[in-house]
């Protein structure tokens, strides 16, 4: 295996047994320098997540404020370790109730504050050198920053019409490509294909300012010509096109909605399509493609190497470095008079068709044989060149080898112009198959999966790919073709410390790392260990895939030794239980680069793949089950914007406000049952609605808030209200509302409330309204969760079992004692926590080989022989980060 991947057994191992062994006596990974103190009032120190980059095409962050700190209208000025002013562009991400900033975002141009420490704070902002602008000149948007100029169409098929660099055009004609067959590959007839392109319906510039400049377009699929009088309009897309100061790229996220017939539809290729123009001669014309580990492969179009006669070592050098060969005189004679006879290398491929290979073939025309030996690999960064020595065209996608099929294809090369396709779904590959897995649901007893028939639908999930093109010069070098290929797959990352996100006072009740006695040394070592184990199944089960990558697995089948891939609903997790804000939470308070590459590809994952962002589940996302989409549960806690809050606001990314924006729809969509649960779905909603609140700062979102909150409080069991765990009654039009439905309150059944993240969302909500009613109501819920009867039947004139998981309300009663400043309910979350089999970290690896695996595993056995499920392992973790914040006085 090569560098590029998830870390590997050995760091898994060492963590797991520091856990098991040692009992809390190894560091935990990623914790702060003892002693570290919260930034000043007004100033932000911020570093770069993995160390300073080599280069940087540009990047955007977020810094959180506390409430009250910083103006709502704060522009930023940033410096350097060396106090040296860095160009920066700000905006506001979220405010406080009152208006101040509650996040901020930045972006930075490219190679632009490559310092091991950054410094910001309110003040006047440095401007670049050669500031970016927009302009609309003839029907087009123009962007342009002194080097890269971009030209966009404002509609049509065509998206970018052309980029140029120091008015040479690098490339023109970008335009977004699908092929379509109608049926699977192996289904045993002949099948047909159909060709169509992206036609942009809405352009409009985005953001402004002297760093960075983003255009947004949106539209759809559309057939070419009249190819089998097909005329509908399919995948929905957007795409943002982004130029940055200083750079010589752009910027192209690709987001689309998968919307056609599961029966009938199946994507044969998906991608990006560039035309470039070759002046040069064919042996000055260079194909590159990045390998693993800092490798290259780079040919020309014409080889001149490995003849049976030399052509001369300066001619040998410069194919090799991608320079100008000697004029023709200088060649050897031989060489100079038979050359033209050499064949031309026209067409090239990079596809990556697993996790762990790729090649690289090349042929000279279309119609004859591919050499598929030209190379083979592991796991290629996805970015490649074609041009000459004149200039070119550089270009790659992001997660290339996690979300194969990829490719990169280049046709023409040896013509007056080549097309170059950026495949985000390479057509040398089986086609797209969103067909469910079987005929039906399996139903809960055996299988835990929902049986509603037709509603393990793809359609309104969505898909997005990260590109980046370069408009070059010249050939790069091979040492910049590696460098840019760190860059590409690397994402440099402007984060802040784990003591300034705290100190924001944002994201609910969490704590900071407590080392101080031997059991929260082994409760951290337990959370730094738990996310070492996931990063390890990452790798060693190979969760990869277009639509896998992001995602882990729900339960584990300890006899197969593998996780439960093919049942039901303990196949893939979904982040049923809060995998994502386990990982998120244990970034913030360490900064562990791993537990942030997690977080952010489950994010994108749960956030595309695991949610309806159109059609008739739109806002609601899928219960976990074998198919990411294929279950029939359409839940508003799995799209909730609650978890896709923390890499919105730490990256500043632009689609991921889209897709939270996305999930208000849910309100509507439940309009179709006439009735939701307080919790989880009223949580969720609040959520959204809290989002939407902060980010724009319109008072009708928390108005939705309070007279739910409001209503809630009215009824007599106050959150225990509603049989089967809470069940009220609702309408989208009532601005909130949640009436109460003619049925009994809960008299025993499984109330699953706060299972979600239901608590912090509550916890951080309830700060930022007033409604003492409600805190009244959530105080009563939560300080009886897990309470003597007589306490509830003081409360509620009765008594019920509510049948709480132990571990995960033992953090409302933790917050219940905080708030109460009542010890003996803070010591009762401990107890429950710390008793409860799920809330047991898990034993050391055992090493499985032999015949009873088709390859060794490293597998875990829990001590109490409990089954290993995803679900505890986040509940563990996040009920532990809780009770260190809220109780700590009592933490054993």
């Amino acid at each position: 295996m090569s560098a590029n991947q998830h870390p590997g057994r050995r760091s898994f191992l060492a963590a797991a047994t520091a856990t098991a062994a040692t009992g809390g006596a190894g560091l935990a990974l990623g914790s702060p320098a003892a002693g570290a103190e919260p930034d000043g009032p007004d100033l932000v120190e911020l570093h770069w997540l993995d160390g300073v980059p080599d280069t940087t095409t540009g990047t955007c962050w977020g810094v959180p404020w506390p409430r009250g700190r910083v103006a709502g209208d704060s522009d930023f000025a940033l410096t350097d370790s060396r106090d040296r002013a860095v160009p920066v562009q700000s905006w506001p991400l979220a405010y406080w109730p009152d208006g101040s900033l509650k996040w901020s975002g930045h972006c930075l141009g490219a190679d632009a504050g490559l310092a091991d420490r950054l410094r910001i704070r309110p003040g006047r902002p440095a401007e670049p050198e050669q500031p970016v602008t927009v302009r609309e000149d003839d029907g087009e948007l123009v962007l342009g920053n002194g080097t890269v100029e971009v030209r966009v169409a404002r509609g049509g098929r065509t998206l970018v019409r052309s980029l140029s660099r120091d008015g040479r055009t690098t490339a023109t004609d970008g335009r977004l490509v699908l092929a379509l067959q109608d049926g699977a590959d192996g289904d045993n007839r002949v099948l047909r294909q159909t060709f169509w392109t992206g036609v942009a319906s809405e352009v409009a510039v985005e953001r402004t300012g002297p760093v960075r400049a983003v255009v947004r377009a949106s539209g759809h699929y559309a057939v070419d010509g009249d190819d089998d009088g097909d005329d509908r309009t399919l995948f929905p897309w957007t795409v943002r096109l982004s130029l940055t100061a200083g750079a010589e790229s752009i910027r192209l996220v690709h987001s689309f909605v998968w919307d056609g017939d599961p029966a009938t539809d199946f994507v044969a290729g998906l991608g990006l399509r560039f035309t470039v123009p070759m002046v040069d001669e064919a042996h000055d014309r260079h194909v590159r493609f990045a390998g693993p580990d800092g490798g290259v492969w780079g040919e020309p179009v014409r080889v001149l190497t490995g003849l049976r006669r030399d052509a001369g070592e300066a001619v040998r050098r410069a194919q090799v470095a991608g320079t100008a060969t000697p004029p023709l005189a200088e060649w050897d004679e031989r060489v100079r008079d038979g050359y033209r006879e050499l064949p031309l290398w026209n067409e090239f491929r990079l596809a990556q068709d697993s996790a762990t290979h790729f090649s690289i073939a090349k042929r000279t025309r279309e119609g004859v044989s591919w050499l598929r030996n030209a190379a083979h690999g592991d796991r290629a960064p996805g970015l490649g060149y074609v041009g000459g020595v004149s200039g070119g065209l550089g270009f790659g996608i992001r997660d290339f080898w996690q979300r194969y099929p990829r490719a990169l294809d280049i046709t023409g090369a040896a013509t007056d112009e080549a097309d170059v396709t950026l495949w985000s779904w390479s057509p040398a590959g089986e086609a797209m198959d969103m067909r469910p897995y079987a005929d039906g649901g399996h139903g809960g007893g055996l299988a835990y999966e929902d049986n509603r028939d037709g509603w393990g639908d793809p359609r309104g999930i969505s898909r997005s790919t990260d590109m980046e093109v370069w408009a070059f010069s010249a050939t790069p070098s091979r040492s910049r073709v590696a460098e840019l290929a760190r860059a590409l797959t690397g994402r440099p990352q402007v984060v802040a410390s784990p003591e300034t996100y705290h100190a924001s006072g944002q994201f609910g009740r969490w704590s900071l790392p407590d080392r101080s006695t031997r059991a929260r040394r082994a409760m951290e070592d337990d959370i730094a260990g738990t996310v070492a184990f996931y990063a390890h199944e990452v790798e060693q089960r190979s969760w990869y895939g277009f639509w896998d990558y992001g995602d882990v697995m729900h339960t584990y089948d300890s006899d197969r030794h593998v996780w439960r891939y093919d049942v039901g609903g303990f196949a893939w997790d979904n982040a049923e239980l809060g995998t994502d804000a386990m990982l998120w939470y244990a970034f913030l308070r360490s900064g562990d680069p791993d537990a942030f590459r997690l977080a952010a590809a489950m994010t994108r994952h749960l956030s595309e793949a695991d949610t309806c962002v159109a059609g008739r589940f739109a806002g609601r996302g899928v219960r976990h089950n074998v198919l990411h989409w294929g279950d029939g549960a359409k839940e508003a806690r799995v799209s909730e914007s609650y978890t896709r809050r923390f890499l919105y606001y730490l990256t500043a990314d632009e689609l991921l406000g889209d897709l939270m924006r996305a999930s208000l729809q849910a309100d509507a969509t439940f309009d179709q049952r006439g009735e939701l649960r307080i919790g989880p779905d009223w949580f969720a909603l609040v959520s959204n609605w809290l989002t939407e609140w902060e980010r724009t700062g319109d008072t009708r979102w928390r108005d939705r808030i309070v007279n739910g909150m409001r209503d809630i409080a009215s009824f007599p069991a106050g959150l225990y209200t509603g049989e089967r765990g809470g069940h009220v009654g609702w309408d989208s039009t009532a601005d909130g509302h949640l009436p109460r439905l003619d049925q009994p309150d809960l008299d025993g059944d499984r109330n699953l409330a706060m299972a979600f993240l239901g608590e912090q969302i509550m916890f951080e909500t309830i700060e930022l309204v007033d409604v003492p009613e409600f805190r009244r109501a959530l105080l009563d819920f939560a300080r009886l969760a897990q309470a003597p009867a007589e306490e509830r039947i003081e409360r509620y004139g009765r008594d019920f079992d509510p049948n709480h998981f132990p571990t995960i309300y033992a953090k409302v009663t933790a917050w219940a004692g905080e708030q109460l400043d009542d010890p003996t309910l803070r010591a009762r979350a401990w107890r429950a926590f710390l008793d409860d089999p799920a809330g047991r970290p898990w034993g050391a690896p055992v090493r499985v080989e032999g015949d009873a695996v088709l390859t060794p595993v490293d597998e875990i056995r829990t001590a109490n022989g409990r089954t290993v499920a995803t679900n505890d392992a986040a509940q563990r973790v996040l009920a532990a980060i809780a009770l260190l914040a809220m109780a700590p006085d009592e933490a054993p």
